[in-house]
């Protein structure tokens, strides 16, 4: 037996800005890990998917906060109204708070853990869950800084992906470099959604189909950790002390390059406004080695491709 999907004009609504806690499903649509089920519904559920997550501080946003739970809340007076909710069921929103909602604490581990415990960045907020279709895909645009004759900032639509035959690989790697630059964990943006109220014979809820979404810009990537995070000053003094008990090897000091010195992190070279150059070798002494310990000579590594920071156990 069918269930039933329905909206209203109440329904569709802007989200305002939030931070986006999820969104490596917005260049292609994927698919989710889901609960054993047969059938026409088991590859309904497992179809890929557009979607993308965010969350908001309840205490400086309350009141847009308050405007979605409004939203969700008249998507479910629309099947209320025909006598098709019923209130003594159970229903599952995709706006909640994480300081009460209650998820799988892994994909090995059954038990049930309240989401803020289990991700401690979102203590104190509310998530809004959101999907689209994979022929529903989202006009996704990013804030450029071009300004058109009114002033006005001017959206630019985010590249689509390259699926057209004969494209090269530096074709394809341009259009993930733009996305891996302005959607990432932590980023600004503002959704455009449309909550609908779905019934079926054993359970109910409302779904936040994903519309659109503008790249507002400025957010703080949460998807990589600061160098500053693990290497503060003190274990920068522990690792200088290290090198001079243990090499004989000096750190070029500024006159060696003048107050305005780089160092080529290809070369290892360091220089100055005169363009002299000083030979330094990463981590190495170019005299001889000391006797206290031996070492070996450290090549520098490209760093990891991006991550999206979350597993497929994400609540959506």
């Amino acid at each position: 037996m069918k269930g039933t999907i329905v909206m209203s004009k109440n329904t569709q609504v802007e989200t305002g800005v939030a931070v986006l806690e999820h969104g490596f499903a917005l260049l292609e649509p994927r698919a989710w890990a889901t609960k054993k089920k047969e059938g026409e519904e088991a590859a309904k559920a497992d179809a890929p998917k557009f979607s993308a997550g965010v969350d908001f501080d309840k205490k400086t946003q309350a009141d847009q906060i308050k405007k979605l739970l409004a939203a969700q809340e008249a998507a479910v007076e629309v099947l209320r109204e025909k006598g098709e909710w019923d209130d003594d069921l159970p229903g599952k929103f995709p706006l909640y708070d994480a300081d009460t909602k209650k998820v799988q604490a892994s994909a090995t581990d059954k038990r049930k853990v309240i989401l803020s415990e289990k991700k401690p960045q979102l203590a104190g907020r509310y998530v809004l869950s959101t999907k689209s279709k994979e022929d529903k895909r989202p006009d996704v645009r990013y804030l450029a800084l071009k300004r058109g004759a009114n002033g006005a900032m001017i959206p630019v639509a985010m590249p689509m992906p390259l699926l057209e035959p004969g494209m090269t690989d530096e074709q394809v790697n341009e259009v993930k470099a733009i996305w891996n630059k302005h959607v990432y964990p932590g980023q600004n943006v503002n959704l455009g959604v449309t909550f609908r109220a779905w019934t079926m014979p054993d359970s109910q809820g409302v779904q936040a189909r994903l519309d659109s979404v503008t790249i507002v810009g400025g957010g703080k990537r949460l998807d990589t950790v600061p160098f500053e995070s693990h290497f503060g000053e003190e274990k920068l003094d522990e690792m200088m002390e290290w090198l001079n008990a243990n090499t004989n090897f000096q750190l070029p000091t500024v006159e060696d390059g003048g107050a305005d010195a780089t160092v080529d992190m290809q070369t290892g070279e360091v220089s100055g406004p005169d363009d002299t150059a000083a030979p330094v070798e990463f981590g190495v002494q170019l005299g001889e080695p000391s006797k206290k310990t031996h070492r070996r000579k450290a090549e520098p590594k490209q760093g990891d491709e991006f991550s999206d920071g979350f597993g497929d156990d994400m609540p959506l």
